[in-house]
């Protein structure tokens, strides 16, 4: 009994412990469970609006159905690539509006009204929304018709709807941020000192002696600048450190590039695609099937072709193929494969119908050859929607602007004929209404071979990439060694969160991407771009925010060093006149004319805007104090000044407030996007 009670005793304390360690231990999986998925959410973080957090997930959400709605709208079942990212940036802004806007204008009283929505459908302001999207491809203008023809088909059942729920929105937020721009631009005008001052101005040009004393010409050695001062600086001026989020990288390329051996393959396969060519009894059909790029199958007159292909086609030389040519990486063989007597310009009418409406096209045929009105008939029955405006009259055309089905029937009838054709645009009842004199042209038959680098080639490039990132062994200092020695041509690019692809090199969004994943000292894997072979290098991150100090510190030093070399300059340019003040400073006194307030730059001078600006305010004839400028000190005395009265205080209060209204839109946003706060990381994803 005695160890059965001790059994019990001991067993509870050791189901006492178990349980206390299970119990410790889930508590401890919850923590770190919680805190995983606490930064797996800022790693799925995209961006920050208004202090919400937009995860990707929720961005995601909201550019499908964006994507979607556009899809339903243009008839596609995909995007491009610059359409989606139209797409992408469509749903940030609505995730803006949505967050921080529409919030912000609900609590301002800032409403649509019914009436209101029902103007910006039918009445006097309509909506850029609606004139935008209804809009007639054959004019290019905004059609009423095509609006009408879509609100009577809305329907619950089917995408209608959610279109028409999604424009509506659209017009009711296009709707209030207009007010909300309308208040703001009344709160703008040009007061009477900035009207005085303008007229001022712009209706004086100046001529000045000036001498000028680069701050180069002094020592550093000669003035101190200490961290005391460079601290103070900042913190006096921490607004002109405001910066964006960016990346600053640096890359090399390993272009793959046709080998002399790849190019010496090609030349053997162009040669036989060459004979194979000459033999061919079908020419166009050859270069159909064999050509890398489509070939062109209209024709040409003599004058619209090169000296070559004309001399090809209409000379008498008995010759009846060119090539094969090497054009930079591309091989061309052309031959002449039709040569007819064909009319410049046609002319016609038409009728569109749908592909299967076959008696309908015969029983307009038989109409119109009876003597019917085509354009009535037109108008009653064609789907193309510019008929509104044309009656169905096409006006004349090349025979190279319509489908080759179009072009052939017309060729065969003569003016006035009536038949039916159909083409990639639909079933079409004709009417040839022009055709311009024959001339003898040419069908140009041309094949081309693009020299590719072969698999051989391509190796050789990839292991050439792999062994600098080998060399460069993960570290920056390694990088820049690894370019030293292969004498690599490095760039640098500076790629702001808003940049989806480096400048000049289209579809580099993988570099961009990684870029803002990496920390500062990063060095990349080997990237295929275009098919050649890239490795960055992480040089520095920036946040938004302040710049640390650190990072604007030989800025603020140079700043200052400058400052204080003005002191010396100053000194030296001690003197009642400028000759005198030239002397002492031991420069040469230049002369300047045609300088206007509204410029920035002096051609004898340089990019000295506070230097331009002291010489319209000091009065002719009097010697000027020393103008601390960009690049040195100056001192001046204006010689001359001519007066025009092209500005009027009317004329001047007119520019300034466009001026102004110019720019309430622009600035309008920014500050709203400032003001709610917005942090895009949307570049780590898409």
């Amino acid at each position: 009994m005695a160890s059965l009670n001790t059994l019990r005793t001991k067993g509870g304390v050791i189901v006492t412990i178990v349980i206390f360690v299970a119990l410790l231990a889930f508590l401890i999986g919850d923590v770190f469970t919680s805190g995983s998925s606490l930064m797996n959410s800022r790693k799925m973080r995209v961006g920050e609006i208004n202090g919400k957090n937009i995860g990707y997930v929720d961005f995601l959400n909201e550019a499908d159905y964006m994507g979607s709605i556009y899809k339903m709208m243009w008839g596609r079942d995909a995007f491009s690539a610059q359409e989606q990212e139209m797409v992408y940036n469509l749903a940030w802004e609505q995730l803006i509006m949505d967050n921080s806007l529409k919030p912000g204008f609900d609590r301002m009283g800032m409403t649509v009204s019914e009436a209101e929505q029902l103007d910006m459908l039918d009445g006097v302001y309509l909506s850029p929304v609606v004139t935008s999207t209804f809009v007639n491809p054959s004019t290019g203008l905004f059609d009423p018709q095509f609006m009408k023809s879509f609100m009577s088909s809305v329907t619950g059942s089917d995408g209608s709807y959610a279109i028409w729920a999604f424009l509506r929105n659209q017009m009711q937020q296009e709707r209030v941020m207009s007010k909300y721009l309308a208040l703001v631009e009344g709160g703008f005008y040009a007061n009477a000192l900035e009207v005085a001052h303008g007229v001022r101005v712009s209706n004086h040009t100046y001529a000045a002696d000036v001498i000028g004393k680069d701050y180069y010409t002094v020592p550093d050695s000669l003035v101190n600048v200490t961290q005391t001062d460079i601290k103070k600086y900042y913190d006096d001026h921490k607004e002109a450190f405001k910066q964006g989020t960016s990346r600053d990288i640096e890359y090399v390329v390993f272009d793959v590039m046709p080998s002399d051996e790849d190019y010496a393959e090609a030349k053997r396969m162009v040669d036989d695609i060459a004979a194979e060519f000459a033999g061919s009894d079908a020419p166009m059909q050859y270069a159909t099937l064999n050509s890398q790029t489509k070939p062109d199958a209209n024709y040409y007159g003599e004058d619209e072709l090169s000296a070559e292909l004309a001399a090809l086609a209409f000379g008498n030389g008995g010759e009846t193929m060119s090539g094969p040519t090497l054009n930079g990486d591309e091989y061309t063989v052309s031959r002449v494969a039709d040569v007819r007597m064909m009319p410049d310009t046609l002319g016609a009418k038409h009728i569109l119908l749908q592909k299967g409406q076959e008696k309908l096209a015969d029983s307009l045929v038989a109409a119109i050859r009876s003597g019917a009105d085509f354009a009535a008939l037109a108008l009653d029955n064609s789907f193309d929607r510019s008929v509104f405006q044309n009656s169905g009259d096409l006006g004349r055309f090349t025979p190279a602007q319509v489908p080759a089905e179009f072009t052939d029937a017309a060729l065969a009838a003569n003016v006035g004929d009536v038949y039916v054709v159909e083409s990639p645009a639909g079933l079409q009842v004709v009417q040839l209404t022009y055709k311009s004199r024959p001339v003898r042209k040419a069908q140009i038959a041309t094949v081309t071979y693009k020299v590719d680098p072969s698999a051989a080639t391509i190796q050789t490039a990839y292991q050439k990439a792999s062994g600098f990132v080998t060399a460069a062994g993960g570290t920056m200092e390694g990088f820049n060694q690894a370019v030293n020695d292969a004498a690599l041509s490095k760039r640098t690019v500076r790629i702001r969160n808003t940049d989806r692809t480096i400048s000049g090199l289209e579809n580099s969004k993988e570099i961009v991407r990684w870029a803002f994943n990496g920390k500062a000292g990063d060095i990349s894997q080997i990237m295929d771009i275009d098919g050649d072979y890239y490795v960055a290098a992480l040089v520095d991150v920036k946040e938004e925010g302040y710049a640390p100090l650190a990072q604007v510190s030989a800025q603020i030093t140079k700043t200052l060093l400058n400052r204080e070399k003005a002191r010396i300059i100053e000194k030296e340019m001690a003197g009642g006149t400028l000759e005198e003040a030239a002397r002492a400073a031991d420069v040469e006194v230049e002369s300047v004319s045609g300088v206007k307030w509204s410029a920035f730059y002096i051609p004898e001078v340089g990019v000295e805007p506070q230097l331009i600006g002291a010489v319209s305010a000091v009065p002719a004839g009097e010697l000027s104090l020393p103008v601390e400028g960009v690049s040195g000190v100056y001192r001046f005395v204006v010689t001359d000044v001519q007066t025009s009265g092209e500005a009027t205080d009317e004329s001047e209060r007119v520019r300034l407030n466009t001026n102004a209204l110019n720019y309430v839109g622009e600035r309008t946003m920014q500050a709203l996007t400032e003001e709610s706060d917005v942090t895009d990381m949307r570049v780590r994803f898409f």
